[in-house]
């Protein structure tokens, strides 16, 4: 491949075929049209869990939107379901099941946040837990589902979903929309690296001695990082706040389709089940240390009826600076976190959509890489905090597993953000938070964790007030689902739909 230019980044070449790949490959070819890019397809790492976790976030539309792909096509082909959240079993102090939506808890009081009047409602004896007043969570309960409504009176206009993707058929997908595009293609494996006098990459070389140069180098191809490992060593580990660096996985039959995946603490971690279009997915999250692969499989065994697993070896954590010189990395080969909460394919499209808004010339300036990596560093320790507080203030403590976390400290970020929320509900500001305010709110309270004094603004609403504020809520959602389609049904209206 040959540059274009003097200054502007003419070549591009995008290392692995998966889903990361595919996706950073087409979204650099859309939005640069006049640059050649190339895409190397080197077999894919089994531990890269953004190829292989199927749970996205709500801003995973905003990705489809800039690379092109359609929503209702993926649900027709079978690609993707809805996602309204996840329901968490056995994950808090009183063992009562919880659920984490996207959207709206509740509404304001006048200028009191609803989790502030909650709260105070909670001392005094008068509240449902935190989710009863979240649309999405009692169609989530009573699997229906629906899109949301145009119209802002309608509670049903307050959620807003995620879906779940089958990697293999999403894969599929991303494929065929690459084959629109003037993508050149290579495939087999790494067998070293050309450096330039500058330190960055001049060429990647294949076995069998194919020779490829480009500008601007995409390491797509897994936790090994083998581009950015050649430029630039240094690796950020968080097995001490996110400790499960051990995955089981396997899958199963699915019975009915349904908008909600499911999460459950076990005495050695937790498992999960993700339902997909004609199949289920499902797994346990483990730490080798506390854990030994053997009875994380009896432990999965006797929790799922499974009796064999794939086995997959993560490491937590993240590289300081994703993007050296003329080396970018996306996916695990940038930041590793398990499979709670769905954060993986989330962080990578936001990257890619970050590295085209930050965009350097040819000579990546150190001044440009530098707004990109303090970015993504940002949203990066955002997202490990959010998943590490459902290991290190769960309430749970039955299980070895559990009893070791409530002995280990929060990150620095962390602890600042439940001082805050401790002390009156609030969660602070973060530049490139990954997970909105709600979803905290609806962690912490799901999970036990509340705040000692009530807001001042929520403290001055007269408890007679707050109460009969609370009870017509609830009158106005108690016949919701009532009023949506069971999923299966609207899953079929959708394919009928021209």
């Amino acid at each position: 491949m040959a540059s274009t230019g003097a200054r502007a980044i003419g070549t591009i070449g995008v290392l692995g075929g998966g889903i990361v790949g595919l996706s950073a490959a087409i979204a650099f070819a859309r939005a640069l049209p006049q640059v050649r890019v190339g895409i190397i397809e080197v077999p894919p790492d089994p531990a890269a869990l953004a190829d292989r976790m199927p749970g996205t976030l709500p801003a995973i539309d905003r990705f489809h939107a800039a690379i092109g792909l359609d929503e209702l096509d993926l649900i027709r082909s079978g690609a993707a379901i809805h996602r309204l959240g996840t329901r968490f079993e056995r994950w808090s102090a009183d063992g009562e099941p919880w659920y984490h939506v996207f959207g709206d808890y509740g509404r304001r009081f006048g200028s009191a946040p609803f989790h502030a009047v909650w709260a105070a409602a909670r001392q005094a004896g008068q509240a449902l837990p935190f989710h009863r007043y979240a649309p999405a969570a009692l169609l989530a309960e009573a699997g229906k589902f629906v899109h949301p409504s145009a119209d802002p009176r309608s509670p049903l206009s307050t959620y807003s979903y995620g879906l779940q993707l089958d990697p293999d058929r999403y894969r599929e997908r991303l494929t065929a929309l690459s084959g629109t595009l003037p993508l050149l293609r290579a495939r087999g494996e790494l067998a070293g690296v050309e450096r330039r006098e500058d330190g960055g990459i001049a060429a990647i070389l294949l076995k069998g001695g194919q020779r490829l140069e480009a500008d601007l180098f995409i390491d797509c191809s897994g936790p090994s990082a083998p581009l950015l490992s050649a430029v630039a060593g240094g690796f950020e580990d968080w097995r001490e706040h996110l400790p499960c660096d051990r995955l089981l996985l396997a899958s199963a039959p699915s019975s009915a389709p349904a908008p909600v995946d499911v999460a459950t603490a076990t005495a050695a971690g937790w498992h999960w089940s993700v339902p997909l279009p004609g199949r289920r997915l499902t797994g346990l999250c483990f730490a080798s240390e506390i854990t030994s692969e053997a009875r994380a499989q009896r432990v999965f065994a006797s929790e799922t009826g499974i009796e064999a697993a794939e086995a997959v070896a993560i490491r937590p954590g993240r590289r300081p600076e994703s993007w050296t010189r003329n080396v970018l990395t996306l996916g695990d080969a940038a930041v590793a976190l398990d499979p709670l909460q769905a954060a993986n394919l989330h962080l990578t499209h936001n990257a890619i959509l970050r590295a085209l808004e930050l965009l350097p010339g040819r000579d990546c300036h150190d001044l440009e890489l530098a707004e990109y990596n303090r970015r993504t560093a940002q949203e990066t320790m955002r997202g490990r905090d959010f998943l590490s507080v459902h290991y290190l203030r769960s309430g749970r403590t039955k299980g070895e597993f559990w009893e070791k976390m409530r002995a280990r400290a929060l990150p620095e970020s962390l602890a600042h953000t439940l001082e805050q929320f401790e002390r009156r509900g609030r969660i602070p500001f973060y530049e490139e938070e990954v997970f909105a305010k709600e979803s905290w709110h609806a962690v912490l309270l799901g999970m036990g964790t509340f705040p000692r004094h009530i807001d001042p603004v929520a403290a001055a609403v007269r408890p007679e007030d707050g109460a009969a504020f609370m009870q017509r809520m609830v009158a106005g959602l108690v016949g919701l689902p009532e009023r949506v389609p069971v999923y299966s049904d609207y899953l079929a209206q959708m394919a009928r739909s021209s």
